[in-house]
């Protein structure tokens, strides 16, 4: 039987202890592998913050693109049934929704406010009843219109006087023969009025009862509304106002018209005109010369 020495019994036992600890190295780092491979570290900080993993499986969220939201397209939120629906986008001078902001109404050319054309002021009581008057101390005339006795008017010189514009005229009937005679227009506060319309050597006459407030009401509100015509004829623009026809009721006429000859595009127009009986006789009062 062999003895063993003390000296080879110490280096086996190193040999052995060596190679131990090694493989517990070994073993350990692969564990520690392992550990970090299945999020452990992670899970160690959710338990220690006291969280616990849902067990959701969230997807990565990609980095927006340029002018896009994270939600989805521009101008774009996502509802909760996964449609979209349009951001509304303000215009100049309106907040989201269609409020106006800014800007006093009456003015324009400001964004956001709104243009409204002044409202001329009505002639005086003095005026209106001189309008009147002259109206029906032409019915010699306004009559033969409404009628249909007149095919046209020949328009000529224009004297303007203050804010009087008399215009030399022709009436050529449908009888035939002609008459001449003068027409008045009057300007009170920027709005162009008929006035009269008579035939030479005859001023009319002028029946003694008031002004009907109802027929100045309409010769006013209808003549300031239809300026085109009588600023025309007081300018120059036309020399021949033809008649193409009239028809009457119980209380209004209307004569088709058109007008041609001089420096204004030629216009096809109305001629409106309101009855009232004034003792017993109707008179004819002519509201407007409207553009069609």
């Amino acid at each position: 039987m062999t003895d063993s020495t003390p000296g080879t019994d110490e280096v086996t036992r190193s040999r052995k202890s060596l190679y131990t600890a090694l493989a517990v190295l070994v073993l350990m780092g692969a564990l520690a592998g392992v550990f970090v491979a299945v999020g452990g570290i992670d899970m160690v900080a959710d338990l220690i913050a006291g969280e616990t993993d849902s067990g959701d499986i969230i997807a990565p969220v990609p980095p927006a693109e340029p002018g896009e939201s994270a939600a989805g397209e521009p101008g774009e939120s996502t509802e909760p049934d996964g449609s979209a629906e349009p951001t509304e986008t303000a215009e100049p001078g309106e907040t989201a929704g269609g409020s106006t902001t800014g800007g006093t109404s009456g003015t324009s050319g400001t964004p956001g406010t709104s243009a409204t054309t002044p409202v001329a002021k009505p002639p005086t009581g003095d005026q209106q009843a001189r309008m009147y008057a002259e109206q029906a101390a032409s019915q010699e005339q306004i009559g033969k219109l409404v009628r249909g006795e007149i095919t046209s008017f020949n328009l000529g010189a224009v004297t303007r006087s203050g804010s009087t514009a008399s215009v030399r005229v022709t009436a050529n009937y449908a009888a035939g023969g002609s008459m001449s005679g003068t027409m008045v227009l009057r300007d009170y506060n920027g709005v162009w009025y008929f006035s009269s319309i008579t035939r030479d050597g005859n001023s009319g006459s002028t029946p003694s009862a008031p002004g009907d407030s109802g027929v100045i009401s309409a010769i006013i509100s209808a003549q300031a509304a239809n300026q085109e015509i009588p600023a025309g004829i007081v300018s120059g623009g036309y020399k021949t106002l033809t008649v193409n026809g009239a028809s009457s009721g119980s209380g209004t006429a209307s004569v088709r018209i058109s007008l041609s000859g001089g420096t204004s595009p030629r216009t096809a127009g109305t001629i409106t005109c309101v009855s009232k009986d004034i003792g017993g006789v109707k008179y004819w009062f002519i509201t407007s010369f409207t553009k069609n």
